[in-house]
């Protein structure tokens, strides 16, 4: 099996469920993790130990440790992280539940993750670095924009268009052909008929707007 860190060791985190899904899915041996967080140093998640933070991205490669995935919340953050490892010559590894389903012809961008009962079906488009939470359904045609996270028990109608770096909140709907926006934030449980901003925060059923970000 190909050797492998994990970046994010949060206890209260997904660490684990990434670390789940790479054991389970038997391609890789993950042999630590990795966190910015310098009080997690030395400590320990399940059975394997925090080995520091992004300063260690360089010498993994002479451990050879050539692979990584990313247990990272913040969308912005992890492709910052993402494209650090690439630059140390890591290759961002692609997780998928045993328990999942990702249609053959669904198009994968590097660094995803897809947890266990989510559903990806066929003719979407999952870009770098996008989150497949567990029990999320992403239903044909749907464009997932990179870095974008969906959150567990998510809906996504056919041919929905989710933007970079968004984020959609636990148990969202969507109707088909609807577009969330860059940056955009979909608050648990809404419902989202229209299209929603660049930049905005939407909540409710059906989805309104509560908030612009800052330009």
């Amino acid at each position: 099996m190909q050797r492998l860190v994990i970046f994010g060791a949060r206890r209260d985190g997904s660490a684990k469920v990434l670390l789940d899904i790479l054991r389970l899915g038997r391609e890789y041996e993950v042999v630590g993790f990795l966190d910015e967080n310098h009080s997690l140093w030395g400590s320990r998640i399940s059975d394997l130990p925090v080995l520091g933070g992004a300063d260690r991205l360089g010498s993994l490669k002479g451990q050879d440790v050539g692979h990584i995935a990313f247990a990272v919340g913040d969308s912005l953050q992890r492709e910052r992280l993402l494209r650090l490892a690439v630059g140390s010559g890591l290759v961002p590894a692609t997780a998928v539940h045993p328990a999942a389903t990702v249609a053959r012809d669904v198009r994968l961008g590097v660094g995803i993750w897809v947890a266990a009962g989510a559903a990806v079906n066929p003719g979407s488009v999952l870009g770098d670095g996008v989150v497949i939470n567990t029990g999320a359904t992403v239903d044909h045609d749907c464009v997932i924009g990179d870095y974008a996270n969906i959150s567990p028990g998510c809906h996504l109608s056919g041919r929905t268009t989710i933007g970079k770096y968004a984020f959609l909140g636990t148990g969202v709907v969507t109707i088909p052909d609807v577009v969330v926006g860059e940056r955009a934030v979909v608050g648990a449980g809404a419902v989202v008929i229209r299209n929603v901003p660049a930049g905005v925060t939407a909540v409710g059923v059906p989805a309104r707007e509560l908030s612009r970000a800052r330009r």
